[in-house]
């Protein structure tokens, strides 16, 4: 329940004269000799001693019962949360609302889209959605899910207009990439609940490239990544000159190849980017080595989250015969200008795949607020530094 109300319900309850308190539950008036009284479990609470001492308890209990009623209407209902977007997707005539997964050679495309979080049943971390096992369910049922509404395409000015709504020159930007296996509809809706949980103050812009949303797919998605780091380049060229105050940038698993290729490769506004964060990144550590030097210092500072148990950076490994930055082996990967963080001693649960932990875990979240919102380094964070000083360590869950 919102602070707001608790003010409104208090608010109304102090109107009640004190000598009508009693600490036992009231139960309903009853009639006697003695005049109107208010009986409690122990007894009587005491007279009601006059006509204007009723009306005030009951007129005050039917406001605070009205407040009351109101914020769980509120809580029980969903939140609609606005998700910019910007896609090199090609546009499709049915399925995945508009998106396929294959590259659009024409370039990328904007809107806006809106997607529903069930506040009165979400946690932190999920994204609810309908499971197989949910037979009599709706898998566009809002107070249940995590739903994708309405998605609007925009021209690239009325766009830039619609994002600039209410920025006042202070308000940020943060780019969200996902990464391998998602369709559009799953960006939004995982673009959805991450503003949502880390209550980021400014406007959440998704950035999704054409994955297939296929298991099978990562071969594919692996050509369509690199094919997409120039459209996305172009994309934060665009963003460049607008009324916003700093432009933040995170990527997770596959997403970090189209942020990293991008900038690496191409032009973009120097000086107008302040957090470059990469999560559980799928790159090869040596592709790192040669790339990341092209960008360091052109933004204000370069995050990198990583964890030993990642079994799907493990799995993707093995595949390539070439260790990923973005998992811990023995001691994580490092490099100078990039902070370095270990969520290794976070507890992922026996059987998760332990991959999204940046938008599933609460320290992540939290640690993730910190950073992106405030702008703080790892040393002003609840972090601890490893005594190799190289790196820095999540407090064990």
């Amino acid at each position: 329940m919102s602070s707001s109300c608790c003010s409104t319900i208090s608010s109304t309850l102090s109107k009640i004269p004190r000598h009508t308190i009693t600490c036992a539950r009231l139960l309903p008036a009853r009639s006697s000799d003695t005049g109107p009284v208010a009986k409690t479990r122990g007894g009587y609470a005491g007279e009601l001693v006059s006509e204007e001492d009723k009306n005030t308890l009951a007129s005050v209990s039917l406001s605070a019962g009205i407040a009351l009623g109101s914020v769980v209407a509120i809580e029980v209902q969903h939140c609609s949360v606005k998700v910019f977007y910007a896609t090199n997707r090609k546009s499709a005539s049915e399925g995945d609302l508009g998106f396929s997964g294959e590259h659009d050679p024409e370039g990328y495309s904007c809107g806006v889209a809106e997607v529903t979080i069930p506040v009165g049943v979400h946690r932190a971390g999920v994204v609810e959605q309908k499971k197989w096992w949910h037979l009599l369910s709706k898998k566009d049922d809002s107070r249940k899910y995590v739903v994708l509404g309405a998605v609007e395409k925009l021209e690239e000015n009325a766009f830039i207009s619609r994002l600039a709504e209410g920025a006042d020159g202070s308000r940020d930007l943060l780019v969200f990439l996902h990464g391998y296996n998602v369709t559009f509809e799953e960006a939004a809706r995982q673009a959805a609940q991450f503003s949502f949980d880390l209550q980021f103050d400014g406007q959440v812009i998704l950035y999704s490239w054409p994955s297939l949303g296929t298991l099978a797919g990562y071969c594919a998605d692996e050509e369509r990544a690199f094919l997409s780091n120039g459209k996305f380049a172009g994309f934060l060229g665009m963003l460049g000159d607008g009324p916003w105050g700093k432009m933040h940038l995170i990527a997770h698993s596959m997403g970090n190849r189209v942020m990293l290729y991008g900038l690496s490769g191409n032009e973009w506004p120097s000086g107008s980017i302040s957090q470059v964060v990469f999560a559980a990144a799928d790159v090869y550590v040596e592709t790192f080595r040669e790339l990341f030097p092209k960008i360091r210092g052109k933004a204000e500072l370069y995050t990198s989250y990583t964890s030993s148990k990642d079994r799907a950076l493990f799995l993707s490994n093995l595949l390539h015969k070439a260790r990923r930055i973005g998992i811990s082996k023995g001691e994580p990967f490092v490099m100078e200008g990039l902070e370095t963080i270990d969520a290794s001693k976070l507890d992922y649960g026996l059987f998760a795949l332990g991959h999204g932990y940046f938008a599933e875990k609460k320290a992540l979240i939290d640690d993730l607020s910190q950073l992106l919102g405030k702008g703080l380094p790892a040393s002003h964070r609840k972090l601890y530094q490893h005594p190799s000083k190289v790196y820095w360590d999540f407090f064990r869950d």
